[in-house]
């Protein structure tokens, strides 16, 4: 369904191709909220209207995302394992830098909200180096005053992806096996309540620093 005159939305959405990216633009594409849909790619996707691809160096964001117009939100779902990357110098490229590197475009771009897939347990002093960088990430994010930031801290993830992790595959079926005993905060959340809790924040509208972890994830996704 299109959008209305009077409703015309433009979003900006990296990590299309991912678990969280492929569920995003589905959802978003399915909705009426937005007239046009950037979809910040490293690889040709095909796409219909209202998703626009744009192939873009992550290296260079400014540059090679100069005919994107103005938005009014971005999604980023951009996130890597160190093991899929190569390193963790490789991992840290693309969970900080090209994550940081997207939320200035958004904010040159006059987003009102940037809403942005972390991790629970995020933390800039931790001594896990994973959550650590999702922690160094977060702050630097906050420290650019975006009008509004929301950052989404699921436990672990569930849905169909491309690629076989076996943290996920195996936290997953501990999760499943143990459901009564876990605690709301860790408890999994899909790919789908998590795309349709980004879009109801969006929706609602961030002022500030917002933080939702997986409980609120589950409930703003129709789950609790």
């Amino acid at each position: 369904m299109a959008a209305s005159a009077a409703t015309e939305r433009r979003a900006l959405v990296a990590g299309a191709t991912g678990l969280i990216g492929r569920r995003l633009i589905s959802q978003l594409a399915d909705s009426d909220r937005y007239t046009r849909i950037h979809a910040l790619v490293r690889r040709p996707l095909e796409t219909s209207e209202p998703v626009v691809s744009h192939v873009v160096d992550f290296d260079d964001l400014p540059a090679s995302a100069a005919d994107i117009g103005p938005i009014d939100e971005a999604y980023c779902a951009l996130g890597t394992t160190i093991r899929q990357a190569g390193s963790k110098p490789a991992f840290r490229r693309v969970d900080h830098d090209y994550v940081v590197a997207f939320a200035r475009l958004a904010r040159d771009l006059g987003a009102r909200c940037l809403l942005v897939v972390s991790s629970l347990g995020a933390d800039p002093d931790a001594g896990n180096f994973y959550l650590r960088v999702k922690g160094e990430t977060e702050t630097e994010l906050e420290a650019l005053d975006l009008p509004g930031l929301a950052l989404f801290r699921p436990s672990l993830l569930r849905g169909a992806r491309d690629e076989f992790r076996l943290g996920e595959e195996l936290g997953n079926a501990a999760m499943s096996l143990f459901a009564p005993l876990v605690p709301a905060r860790y408890k999994a959340v899909s790919d789908r309540e998590l795309a349709i809790a980004m879009m109801q924040v969006a929706e609602t509208g961030v002022s500030g620093v917002r933080v939702i972890e997986s409980e609120e994830i589950r409930r703003l996704g129709g789950t609790v």
